[in-house]
């Protein structure tokens, strides 16, 4: 028998998911202020942390060779 709408609003796996939503809502709205857009914001991470490690593995050769 199926469960009655109050009794799955009422449990906590209910509010744990809605509460997530919620939060990853905000944090798109966050991010669309921001102007990035769906993937933007990985995106540009990404490249920034690749440039990151760039700059250190020529700071670790640069320090190997002398």
């Amino acid at each position: 028998m199926p469960k009655k709408l109050s009794e799955i609003e009422d449990s906590i796996e209910y509010k744990e998911g809605v509460a997530s939503f919620n939060l990853w809502k905000e944090t798109n709205k966050k991010f669309e202020k921001m102007g990035l857009h769906g993937t933007d914001y990985y995106v540009k991470r990404v490249e920034k942390l690749e440039a990151k490690v760039k700059q250190l593995e020529a700071k670790l050769k640069g320090k190997v060779k002398k």
